[in-house]
């Protein structure tokens, strides 16, 4: 996991944020320089490659069905006095939450925004899976059926 600046030509003309897959697994988010700190590009980096390389992300399957929520992943900009000395960014993670705390003297609202939107497309839909330790990856396979009554009464022994 990658995050760092676009260079010339990577980024389509107006789009500030972009996500590849170049090769082997390696994934990058291109930015465009003036939305956001070089500093905060190489946190996001070491941090995001952390979480990947735990298992706590991993890439989904097929998308999720319309209207069912995975899990909810998204930048917050708040000031840096929130954040520990020397952090940019810290991750506030429960099940299915991600919530990204960004200094935010170190990117603009428009890539906060544009960000949220690309994590909407990973993280709501699919394509990205959080997991967590003590509870199993979702399935491939379908979900059965839920049990709305017992099959048979109850019987006491």
């Amino acid at each position: 996991m990658q995050y760092r600046w676009a260079e010339e030509g990577e980024l389509e003309e107006g789009c500030i944020v972009d996500m590849r897959a170049p090769a082997a697994n390696r994934v990058a988010v291109l930015f465009s320089p003036p939305h956001v700190s070089e500093r905060l590009a190489r946190q996001l980096t070491r941090i995001s490659s952390h979480q990947v390389a735990h298992g706590a992300w991993r890439q989904g399957g097929a998308p999720a069905p319309e209207g069912q929520w995975l899990s909810v992943t998204r930048w917050e900009r708040v000031p840096g006095a929130w954040l520990p000395a020397g952090w940019l960014v810290a991750a506030a993670e429960e099940a299915g939450t991600c919530i990204w705390l960004v200094n935010e003297d170190e990117c603009t609202h428009r890539l906060q925004n544009d960000m949220n939107d690309m994590l909407y497309q990973l993280a709501c839909k699919g394509v990205y899976l959080q997991c967590w330790f003590r509870c199993p990856p979702p399935s491939a396979g379908p979900r059965p059926t839920p049990v709305l009554r017992p099959s048979e009464p109850l019987a006491l022994p």
